[in-house]
């Protein structure tokens, strides 16, 4: 029975539990917060990250601006909480790498003053509100706020990021099932901060053996077609064994509690499910989504029974279960119903590649996406040509942002020469020469500063990706990794083929190159076209970021949505921050363009200025509206002090920050 969630802040009393002053917080008048909770909510992130662009050294100034915060007494109230709380935090294990910046008297002094100031606002707090509550340091973002509390409650319990970040994947399946879940795939990027390690766990669905290789998915009747092999569980299961801590079956217990238990649901699904064609959805899909043919409402309460059982099952007795088991039967048969060609060999057969990341330096920091099939190589390209650019707050602002749309332009062309790699390979020599610092200052010269690049050169095959339905899970955790995943089903609902165990099944097929496809008149790209146990083309991309050079510096994890727009949208949020230096909560929350690059478009979201859409209509750029282009959720680390952040075009999302 679904009934209306409401939650809730209590008002702070004494004896809650509470933390110590934000040391990172410069706040508002009273009489400025009166504007709502959401402003409030923005205005807050707002003011915990403005540390990373103006430190304040001054204790005086710093016990004046200091605030305090109630801490949520449970992971669940946390989850309803839109807040950052700060803690108490462990020897920072940046000390002795990052103070080699200093003499050794300023050394001396700032320990005094830090640990006099410390002693002293807990000894304040704990006079009036007893012991406060102590965590380690971390972060954790995700689309959803009870699976961002899932993620902090995993790492309070000593698990690693990495056991954070597949609590909070799994768990997003659960809450936001329209954009991810167990029967989909995705991408893991993770990062030792300590050994600048980095690895790239690609789970993406793979093509059946039996895939038709000719005909027009988008036009066909037979949704069972469109169903890639599932690699999520396999995908989470192969970073647990890399980089776990705790229980794989503690792991998956803990997001079966979430579908038992209950969670409300998010305005993301509710608007998803609102939006749902008449089709000819099974009888288990409209029980969960339409219950008495009604669809689900925001805040409705809802419990997911039948997911907590094959989480539970798989806890258990490991990813065979899904692989190879009853449910692999389950699902081929219900594949085969809706008219594709699933067969148990095809879960058999499929296996998580492991490899590394691509990356380039651009402005002193390293950056790190994922290679193809991947279009990482593409957003390396565009900050590659845009480092070229003298890009600075002296330049006018028209040039900047005509030099980024132009280059967004060349690098999503050049993204439709990638593809799967393990059996082609002129998409490793594509990858390669996109990648070049020499090959960006040629592209860069094809930029014409007052006038708008004609599309005909650039147009792709099709679009891909459509729909706004991928989920992103950013952890950032006291064992000094980083990581950052996106998953998603393709479209919302995938296929819409749902089995009767409760699970959704994606359609990544539609993201390959079709033969005789009829989207446009233009030749498939051979690299993409769609072959048997091939990995299609993808826009996934979880992006993390480091100093080039030393372990002091700016650290950022970067997740995005929607398709082709989320390279557009990492790319201004990282220049945001490197080359503007921003803030990361006026990097999100600026507005943002993507070129379209069929209909030679340049779409901007809601909250881009009228006055930047007069600079791009001078050069020549179609400018068309929308509300939101991607959804961008970040979270950064500057030596010690980690921040996570939600991008606050979201309703449902959330970042907690825990020191």
């Amino acid at each position: 029975a679904a009934e209306p969630g409401v939650g809730r802040q209590r008002a702070l009393a004494a004896g809650s539990p509470v933390d110590y002053m934000s040391i990172t917080s410069f706040p508002r008048l009273p009489e400025e917060e009166a504007g709502g909770a959401a402003e409030g909510g923005l205005r807050a992130r707002k003011e915990e990250d403005a540390f990373l662009g103006e430190q304040d050294t001054d204790p005086d100034s710093f016990l004046k601006s200091a605030r305090l915060q109630r801490l949520p007494s449970s992971s669940s109230e946390m989850g309803s909480q839109d807040v950052s709380p700060l803690q108490e935090t462990s020897k920072d294990p940046f000390s002795g790498d990052c103070s080699c910046r200093q003499d050794g008297l300023t050394v001396i002094i700032t320990a005094c003053l830090t640990f006099a100031t410390g002693v002293t606002v807990a000894l304040i707090m704990q006079i009036y509100f007893g012991d406060p509550q102590i965590f380690h340091r971390g972060a954790v973002v995700t689309d959803a706020a009870r699976c961002t509390a899932l993620g902090i409650e995993v790492l309070n319990t000593q698990g690693s990021s990495v056991d954070a970040a597949i609590a909070s994947a799994l768990c997003a399946g659960v809450v936001n099932p329209h954009t991810s879940g167990i029967g989909g795939g995705g991408v893991m990027l993770v990062h030792d901060i300590r050994k600048n390690r980095s690895c790239v766990i690609d789970f993406r669905e793979v093509a059946p053996l039996g895939i038709p290789l000719e005909g027009d998915p988008q036009k066909d009747t037979k949704p069972g077609l469109l169903v890639g092999v599932p690699g999520m569980l396999q995908g989470m299961h192969q970073a647990h064994q890399l980089h776990g801590r705790l229980p794989w079956s503690k792991l998956l217990g803990l997001v079966a509690g979430v579908a038992q238990d209950g969670f409300n649901v998010t305005h993301d699904l509710a608007k998803a499910i609102s939006e749902l064609k008449d089709l000819n959805y099974s009888d288990k899909f409209r029980e969960i989504f339409l219950p008495d043919g009604q669809p689900l409402l925001p805040g409705m309460f809802v419990r997911r029974l039948d997911l907590a059982a094959v989480l539970e099952l798989v806890g258990a007795e490991g990813v065979s279960a899904f692989y190879s088991g009853n449910l692999t039967q389950e699902i081929t048969s219900e594949v085969h119903d809706y008219g594709g060609v699933l067969v148990e060999e095809d879960f058999s057969n499929y296996s998580v590649t492991v490899e590394n990341p691509v990356h380039t330096v651009y402005r002193g920091h390293l950056v790190f996406s994922p290679p193809p099939p991947h279009a990482g190589p593409a957003l390396i390209t565009a900050l590659n040509i845009l480092e070229g650019f003298n890009i600075t707050n002296q330049v006018p602002r028209g040039n900047i942002l005509h030099w980024m749309a132009e280059t967004l332009k060349i690098a999503l062309s050049l993204a439709n020469n990638l593809g799967d790699p393990s059996d082609d390979v002129s998409v490793t020599h594509a990858a390669e020469s996109m990648m070049s610092k020499s090959e960006a200052n040629s592209l860069r010269q094809l930029v014409n500063d007052s006038q708008s690049l004609s599309s005909d050169v650039h147009v792709p095959h099709f679009s891909m990706e459509s729909g706004p339905a991928a989920s992103q899970v950013l952890v950032m955790g006291p064992d000094d990794f980083i990581v950052a995943v996106v998953s998603s089903l393709n479209r919302p609902f995938g296929s819409g083929i749902m089995t009767p165990s409760g699970v959704l099944l994606n359609s990544q097929m539609l993201d390959f190159s079709w033969q005789n496809q009829t989207m446009n008149h233009s030749v498939p790209r051979p690299q993409n076209l769609i072959q048997p146990r091939k990995r299609p083309l993808s826009f996934l991309l979880p992006t993390i970021v480091r100093p080039s050079k030393g372990m002091c510096g700016t650290y950022l994890s970067l997740g995005a949505n929607n398709g082709d727009r989320a390279l557009s949208s990492i790319v201004q949020v990282l220049v945001n921050v490197l080359t503007f230096n921003k803030n990361l909560s006026e990097s999100l929350s600026l507005g943002r363009l993507h070129p379209q690059l069929q209909s030679n478009i340049l779409q901007v979201d809601s909250e881009f200025p009228e006055e930047d859409i007069g600079f791009l209509v001078a050069r020549g750029h179609q400018v068309d509206k929308v509300k939101v282009l991607s959804l961008v959720h970040g979270a950064r680390r500057t030596n010690s002090f980690i921040i996570g952040l939600k991008d606050p075009r979201s309703v449902d999302a959330a970042g907690a920050t825990i020191l």
